[in-house]
Protein backbone atom coordinates (compact mmCIF):
# COMPACT_ATOMS: atom_id res chain seq x y z
CA UNK A 1 0.00 0.00 0.00
CA UNK A 2 2.74 2.50 0.86
CA UNK A 3 4.87 1.41 -2.56
CA UNK A 4 1.51 2.32 -4.59
CA UNK A 5 0.85 5.56 -3.21
CA UNK A 6 3.98 7.37 -4.51
CA UNK A 7 3.49 6.08 -7.68
CA UNK A 8 0.29 6.89 -7.88
CA UNK A 9 1.34 10.40 -6.99
CA UNK A 10 4.08 10.64 -9.85
CA UNK A 11 1.59 9.54 -11.98
CA UNK A 12 -0.55 12.60 -11.26
CA UNK A 13 2.03 14.92 -11.07
CA UNK A 14 2.94 13.47 -14.84
CA UNK A 15 -0.77 14.23 -15.50
CA UNK A 16 -1.24 17.55 -13.87
CA UNK A 17 2.52 18.62 -16.10
CA UNK A 18 1.00 17.44 -19.11
CA UNK A 19 -1.82 19.29 -18.84
CA UNK A 20 -0.11 22.28 -17.91
CA UNK A 21 1.59 22.25 -20.99
CA UNK A 22 -1.05 21.16 -22.85
CA UNK A 23 -2.85 24.51 -21.72
CA UNK A 24 0.37 27.12 -21.99
CA UNK A 25 0.48 25.31 -25.70
CA UNK A 26 -2.74 26.40 -26.10
CA UNK A 27 -2.58 29.72 -24.47
CA UNK A 28 0.01 30.45 -26.90
CA UNK A 29 -1.20 29.14 -29.79
CA UNK A 30 -4.14 31.64 -28.67
CA UNK A 31 -2.20 34.48 -28.55
CA UNK A 32 -0.19 33.85 -31.38
CA UNK A 33 -3.86 33.70 -33.70
CA UNK A 34 -4.84 36.75 -31.64
CA UNK A 35 -1.93 38.33 -33.03
CA UNK A 36 -1.70 37.72 -36.50
CA UNK A 37 -5.47 39.05 -36.71
CA UNK A 38 -4.39 42.06 -34.84
CA UNK A 39 -1.05 42.79 -37.01
CA UNK A 40 -2.92 41.53 -40.18
CA UNK A 41 -4.93 44.77 -39.46
CA UNK A 42 -2.10 47.29 -37.83
CA UNK A 43 0.92 46.28 -38.83
CA UNK A 44 0.31 43.65 -42.08
CA UNK A 45 2.60 41.86 -44.44
CA UNK A 46 1.99 40.00 -47.38
CA UNK A 47 4.67 38.06 -49.77
CA UNK A 48 2.55 38.64 -52.94
CA UNK A 49 4.52 41.56 -53.93
CA UNK A 50 6.01 42.00 -57.37
CA UNK A 51 8.14 44.73 -59.27
CA UNK A 52 5.54 46.15 -61.52
CA UNK A 53 6.18 48.49 -64.70
CA UNK A 54 4.88 49.63 -68.07
CA UNK A 55 5.12 46.90 -71.08
CA UNK A 56 4.30 47.99 -74.14
CA UNK A 57 3.55 45.49 -76.95
CA UNK A 58 5.12 47.21 -80.41
CA UNK A 59 3.18 46.93 -83.12
CA UNK A 60 3.69 47.83 -86.81
CA UNK A 61 1.47 50.08 -88.54
CA UNK A 62 2.32 48.67 -92.07
CA UNK A 63 2.85 44.57 -93.22
CA UNK A 64 5.66 43.18 -94.88
CA UNK A 65 8.68 40.77 -94.15
CA UNK A 66 10.89 41.68 -91.80
CA UNK A 67 14.59 43.17 -93.04
CA UNK A 68 16.54 43.56 -90.51
CA UNK A 69 16.66 42.64 -86.19
CA UNK A 70 18.57 45.70 -85.06
CA UNK A 71 18.25 44.48 -81.61
CA UNK A 72 19.58 41.21 -79.71
CA UNK A 73 16.69 39.71 -76.82
CA UNK A 74 16.98 41.65 -73.64
CA UNK A 75 19.12 44.37 -74.74
CA UNK A 76 18.99 47.55 -73.50
CA UNK A 77 18.06 50.25 -75.89
CA UNK A 78 17.45 54.28 -75.85
CA UNK A 79 15.00 56.60 -76.95
CA UNK A 80 14.51 56.01 -80.57
CA UNK A 81 16.81 53.40 -81.61
CA UNK A 82 15.71 51.50 -84.66
CA UNK A 83 14.43 48.07 -83.20
CA UNK A 84 13.43 46.34 -86.50
CA UNK A 85 12.98 47.21 -90.17
CA UNK A 86 10.63 46.25 -92.37
CA UNK A 87 11.44 45.65 -96.44
CA UNK A 88 11.42 49.61 -97.51
CA UNK A 89 11.51 48.58 -101.17
CA UNK A 90 7.90 48.40 -102.51
CA UNK A 91 6.73 51.53 -100.31
CA UNK A 92 9.67 53.60 -101.43
CA UNK A 93 7.98 52.39 -105.01
CA UNK A 94 4.76 54.32 -103.26
CA UNK A 95 6.80 57.27 -102.92
CA UNK A 96 8.76 57.11 -105.93
CA UNK A 97 5.18 57.06 -107.61
CA UNK A 98 3.73 59.57 -105.81
CA UNK A 99 6.47 62.26 -106.54
CA UNK A 100 5.82 61.58 -110.12
CA UNK A 101 2.15 62.35 -110.41
CA UNK A 102 3.03 65.52 -108.10
CA UNK A 103 5.55 66.76 -110.91
CA UNK A 104 3.15 65.61 -113.03
CA UNK A 105 -0.05 67.64 -111.71
CA UNK A 106 2.45 70.48 -110.95
CA UNK A 107 3.76 70.60 -114.64
CA UNK A 108 0.66 71.72 -115.88
CA UNK A 109 1.58 75.19 -113.86
CA UNK A 110 5.16 75.92 -114.33
CA UNK A 111 5.81 74.91 -110.72
CA UNK A 112 8.68 73.13 -108.75
CA UNK A 113 7.91 70.24 -107.13
CA UNK A 114 11.21 69.47 -105.18
CA UNK A 115 10.52 71.88 -102.41
CA UNK A 116 7.29 70.56 -102.27
CA UNK A 117 8.33 66.68 -101.85
CA UNK A 118 10.93 67.71 -99.41
CA UNK A 119 8.36 69.21 -97.48
CA UNK A 120 5.92 66.87 -97.16
CA UNK A 121 8.86 64.59 -95.95
CA UNK A 122 9.97 66.72 -92.99
CA UNK A 123 6.37 67.08 -91.89
CA UNK A 124 5.32 63.50 -92.22
CA UNK A 125 8.64 62.61 -89.97
CA UNK A 126 7.73 65.32 -87.33
CA UNK A 127 3.93 64.12 -87.13
CA UNK A 128 5.21 60.43 -86.25
CA UNK A 129 7.61 62.05 -83.90
CA UNK A 130 4.86 63.81 -82.23
CA UNK A 131 2.47 61.03 -82.12
CA UNK A 132 5.01 58.46 -80.49
CA UNK A 133 6.37 61.89 -77.83
CA UNK A 134 2.51 62.20 -77.37
CA UNK A 135 1.51 58.79 -76.34
CA UNK A 136 4.63 58.61 -74.29
CA UNK A 137 3.60 61.78 -72.93
CA UNK A 138 -0.15 60.49 -72.27
CA UNK A 139 1.82 56.97 -70.35
CA UNK A 140 3.71 59.05 -68.36
CA UNK A 141 1.13 61.38 -67.46
CA UNK A 142 -0.97 58.28 -65.79
CA UNK A 143 1.96 56.72 -63.98
CA UNK A 144 2.32 60.18 -62.85
CA UNK A 145 -1.26 60.63 -61.05
CA UNK A 146 -0.52 57.54 -59.35
CA UNK A 147 2.65 58.55 -57.97
CA UNK A 148 4.47 56.04 -59.64
CA UNK A 149 6.53 58.35 -61.87
CA UNK A 150 8.97 61.29 -60.41
CA UNK A 151 7.66 64.53 -61.68
CA UNK A 152 11.14 65.74 -63.11
CA UNK A 153 10.24 62.53 -65.47
CA UNK A 154 6.75 64.07 -66.23
CA UNK A 155 8.35 67.87 -66.36
CA UNK A 156 10.84 66.18 -68.91
CA UNK A 157 8.24 64.10 -70.70
CA UNK A 158 6.20 67.33 -71.04
CA UNK A 159 9.18 69.20 -72.50
CA UNK A 160 9.52 66.81 -75.24
CA UNK A 161 5.90 66.84 -76.29
CA UNK A 162 6.24 70.61 -76.38
CA UNK A 163 9.56 70.64 -78.83
CA UNK A 164 7.56 67.88 -80.89
CA UNK A 165 4.60 69.83 -81.31
CA UNK A 166 6.78 73.55 -82.37
CA UNK A 167 8.51 71.01 -84.69
CA UNK A 168 5.35 70.12 -86.13
CA UNK A 169 4.17 73.59 -86.76
CA UNK A 170 7.46 74.78 -88.12
CA UNK A 171 7.51 71.70 -90.67
CA UNK A 172 3.70 72.60 -91.45
CA UNK A 173 4.63 75.86 -91.51
CA UNK A 174 7.29 75.04 -94.33
CA UNK A 175 5.25 73.14 -96.19
CA UNK A 176 2.24 75.70 -96.30
CA UNK A 177 5.19 78.25 -97.88
CA UNK A 178 6.11 75.56 -100.45
CA UNK A 179 2.32 75.35 -101.79
CA UNK A 180 1.95 78.70 -101.45
CA UNK A 181 4.44 78.86 -104.23
CA UNK A 182 1.61 77.35 -106.70
CA UNK A 183 -0.26 80.35 -106.55
CA UNK A 184 -3.86 79.86 -105.06
CA UNK A 185 -5.24 77.90 -108.10
CA UNK A 186 -2.31 75.57 -107.77
CA UNK A 187 -2.93 74.74 -104.19
CA UNK A 188 -6.84 74.52 -104.77
CA UNK A 189 -6.49 72.58 -108.14
CA UNK A 190 -7.88 69.06 -107.04
CA UNK A 191 -5.47 66.99 -109.61
CA UNK A 192 -2.56 68.70 -107.48
CA UNK A 193 -4.37 67.80 -103.86
CA UNK A 194 -4.88 64.02 -104.89
CA UNK A 195 -1.65 63.93 -105.34
CA UNK A 196 -0.24 65.71 -102.55
CA UNK A 197 -2.37 63.39 -100.29
CA UNK A 198 -1.07 60.27 -102.05
CA UNK A 199 2.89 61.57 -101.29
CA UNK A 200 1.77 61.86 -97.67
CA UNK A 201 0.20 58.66 -97.33
CA UNK A 202 2.99 57.08 -98.51
CA UNK A 203 5.90 59.40 -97.21
CA UNK A 204 4.18 57.88 -93.90
CA UNK A 205 3.79 54.42 -94.91
CA UNK A 206 7.27 54.50 -95.56
CA UNK A 207 8.73 56.04 -91.97
CA UNK A 208 6.66 52.99 -90.44
CA UNK A 209 8.32 50.35 -91.45
CA UNK A 210 11.28 51.00 -88.83
CA UNK A 211 9.90 50.45 -85.22
CA UNK A 212 11.81 52.64 -82.95
CA UNK A 213 12.16 52.30 -79.10
CA UNK A 214 9.48 54.72 -77.57
CA UNK A 215 12.06 55.63 -74.62
CA UNK A 216 15.21 53.93 -72.85
CA UNK A 217 13.94 50.36 -72.10
CA UNK A 218 14.85 46.80 -72.90
CA UNK A 219 13.31 45.09 -74.98
CA UNK A 220 12.65 41.38 -73.98
CA UNK A 221 11.58 38.20 -75.45
CA UNK A 222 12.84 38.76 -79.05
CA UNK A 223 12.47 35.97 -81.23
CA UNK A 224 12.47 37.92 -84.85
CA UNK A 225 14.77 37.58 -87.53
CA UNK A 226 15.11 38.51 -90.58
CA UNK A 227 12.46 37.18 -92.82
CA UNK A 228 9.48 37.02 -90.41
CA UNK A 229 6.54 38.54 -91.80
CA UNK A 230 4.92 41.49 -89.65
CA UNK A 231 1.98 42.27 -90.18
CA UNK A 232 -0.02 45.26 -88.99
CA UNK A 233 -1.71 45.79 -85.71
CA UNK A 234 -0.07 42.85 -84.65
CA UNK A 235 2.04 43.18 -81.22
CA UNK A 236 5.93 42.17 -82.78
CA UNK A 237 8.00 43.48 -79.61
CA UNK A 238 8.00 43.38 -75.75
CA UNK A 239 9.11 46.35 -74.58
CA UNK A 240 9.74 47.33 -70.46
CA UNK A 241 10.64 50.72 -69.66
CA UNK A 242 12.88 49.19 -66.94
CA UNK A 243 13.72 52.99 -65.72
CA UNK A 244 10.28 53.15 -63.94
CA UNK A 245 9.62 50.12 -62.34
CA UNK A 246 7.57 50.14 -59.00
CA UNK A 247 6.16 47.70 -57.10
CA UNK A 248 2.42 46.44 -56.89
CA UNK A 249 1.73 44.17 -53.46
CA UNK A 250 -1.38 42.31 -53.19
CA UNK A 251 -2.94 42.89 -49.86
CA UNK A 252 -6.31 41.22 -48.74
CA UNK A 253 -9.42 43.68 -48.18
CA UNK A 254 -9.04 43.26 -44.10
CA UNK A 255 -5.65 44.44 -44.42
CA UNK A 256 -6.10 47.92 -45.98
CA UNK A 257 -8.17 49.50 -42.95
CA UNK A 258 -5.16 51.55 -41.78
CA UNK A 259 -2.96 51.85 -45.18
CA UNK A 260 -3.57 54.65 -47.26
CA UNK A 261 -1.31 56.92 -49.97
CA UNK A 262 1.83 57.93 -48.34
CA UNK A 263 2.35 54.84 -45.43
CA UNK A 264 5.53 53.96 -44.99
CA UNK A 265 6.37 50.62 -46.10
CA UNK A 266 9.66 48.07 -46.11
CA UNK A 267 10.06 45.75 -48.86
CA UNK A 268 12.55 42.75 -49.06
CA UNK A 269 13.60 41.60 -52.51
CA UNK A 270 14.35 37.50 -53.21
CA UNK A 271 16.74 38.68 -55.16
CA UNK A 272 18.28 40.40 -52.13
CA UNK A 273 18.56 38.17 -48.89
CA UNK A 274 19.01 40.03 -45.70
CA UNK A 275 18.74 43.53 -47.51
CA UNK A 276 15.74 45.56 -46.62
CA UNK A 277 14.27 48.54 -48.64
CA UNK A 278 12.05 51.46 -47.99
CA UNK A 279 8.86 52.92 -49.88
CA UNK A 280 5.96 54.16 -49.68
CA UNK A 281 2.23 53.55 -50.95
CA UNK A 282 1.39 55.91 -53.71
CA UNK A 283 -2.36 54.34 -54.64
CA UNK A 284 -4.37 51.18 -53.79
CA UNK A 285 -6.58 49.72 -56.22
CA UNK A 286 -10.31 49.71 -56.38
CA UNK A 287 -10.96 46.45 -57.99
CA UNK A 288 -9.48 42.97 -58.62
CA UNK A 289 -10.49 40.48 -60.84
CA UNK A 290 -10.43 37.09 -59.03
CA UNK A 291 -7.67 34.91 -58.82
CA UNK A 292 -3.90 34.46 -60.09
CA UNK A 293 -0.73 36.85 -59.96
CA UNK A 294 0.09 40.03 -61.80
CA UNK A 295 -2.00 39.27 -64.68
CA UNK A 296 -4.95 40.96 -66.40
CA UNK A 297 -8.64 39.71 -66.47
CA UNK A 298 -8.94 39.94 -70.09
CA UNK A 299 -13.07 40.67 -69.52
CA UNK A 300 -12.76 43.44 -66.52
CA UNK A 301 -8.93 45.16 -67.54
CA UNK A 302 -8.65 44.48 -63.45
CA UNK A 303 -5.50 42.61 -61.93
CA UNK A 304 -5.87 39.38 -60.94
CA UNK A 305 -5.94 38.17 -57.37
CA UNK A 306 -3.07 35.77 -56.41
CA UNK A 307 -5.71 34.10 -53.83
CA UNK A 308 -8.43 31.16 -53.75
CA UNK A 309 -10.07 32.51 -50.80
CA UNK A 310 -13.24 33.92 -51.54
CA UNK A 311 -13.78 35.76 -48.04
CA UNK A 312 -10.93 37.79 -48.31
CA UNK A 313 -9.75 38.89 -52.09
CA UNK A 314 -6.54 41.00 -52.34
CA UNK A 315 -6.57 44.37 -53.96
CA UNK A 316 -3.76 46.07 -55.85
CA UNK A 317 -1.09 48.67 -53.73
CA UNK A 318 1.08 50.53 -55.68
CA UNK A 319 4.48 51.48 -54.20
CA UNK A 320 7.37 53.89 -55.13
CA UNK A 321 11.06 53.29 -53.75
CA UNK A 322 12.75 55.54 -51.51
CA UNK A 323 16.60 55.85 -52.12
CA UNK A 324 16.82 52.44 -54.04
CA UNK A 325 20.59 52.10 -54.09
CA UNK A 326 22.21 52.14 -58.03
CA UNK A 327 23.55 48.64 -57.63
CA UNK A 328 20.08 47.32 -57.14
CA UNK A 329 19.03 45.75 -60.76
CA UNK A 330 15.30 44.89 -60.41
CA UNK A 331 13.29 42.90 -62.99
CA UNK A 332 9.66 42.85 -63.81
CA UNK A 333 7.70 40.76 -62.02
CA UNK A 334 10.22 39.91 -59.57
CA UNK A 335 9.04 38.70 -56.08
CA UNK A 336 9.30 40.59 -52.96
CA UNK A 337 7.83 40.69 -49.39
CA UNK A 338 5.81 44.08 -48.54
CA UNK A 339 5.78 45.26 -44.47
CA UNK A 340 2.90 48.18 -43.60
CA UNK A 341 4.04 50.87 -41.74
CA UNK A 342 0.65 52.83 -40.85
CA UNK A 343 1.47 54.21 -37.47
CA UNK A 344 -1.23 52.42 -35.29
CA UNK A 345 1.23 50.78 -33.09
CA UNK A 346 4.56 51.44 -31.93
CA UNK A 347 4.43 47.83 -30.47
CA UNK A 348 3.19 46.27 -33.38
CA UNK A 349 5.71 47.49 -35.63
CA UNK A 350 8.69 46.77 -33.78
CA UNK A 351 7.81 43.49 -34.19
CA UNK A 352 6.89 43.68 -37.36
CA UNK A 353 11.10 44.60 -38.09
CA UNK A 354 11.54 41.76 -36.45
CA UNK A 355 9.18 39.75 -38.69
CA UNK A 356 10.79 41.61 -41.58
CA UNK A 357 14.52 40.92 -41.12
CA UNK A 358 13.79 37.13 -40.20
CA UNK A 359 11.38 36.88 -43.70
CA UNK A 360 14.60 38.77 -45.49
CA UNK A 361 16.70 35.42 -45.15
CA UNK A 362 13.88 32.76 -45.10
CA UNK A 363 12.27 33.73 -48.01
CA UNK A 364 15.46 33.24 -49.95
CA UNK A 365 15.70 29.68 -48.04
CA UNK A 366 12.58 28.99 -48.91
Amino acid sequence: MSNSQPAEDNKQAQTNQARKTTYYIFAAVLCIWLYTLWADRVTPMTNEGRVNGQIIRLSPQVSGPIAKVEVRDNEQVKTGQPLIVIDPRPFQLDVTAAKLALQQATQSFNADSTAIEAAKAAEVAARVKLENTRLTNERNRALARTGVVSKSTLDDSNAALETAQANLAQATASLLKAKEALGPEGTNNPAIQSALNKLDQATLNLSYTELHAPMNGVVTNMKLAPGNYAAAGQPLITFINNSQLWMTAMVTENSLAYIDEGTAVKIVFDAYPGEVFKGEVTSIGWGTGGNGSLTEDASLGLLDSPTSDPKSQRFPVNITYIDLPDDVKLRFSGRATVSFYPGESYVGERLLDVWTWIWSYLSYVA
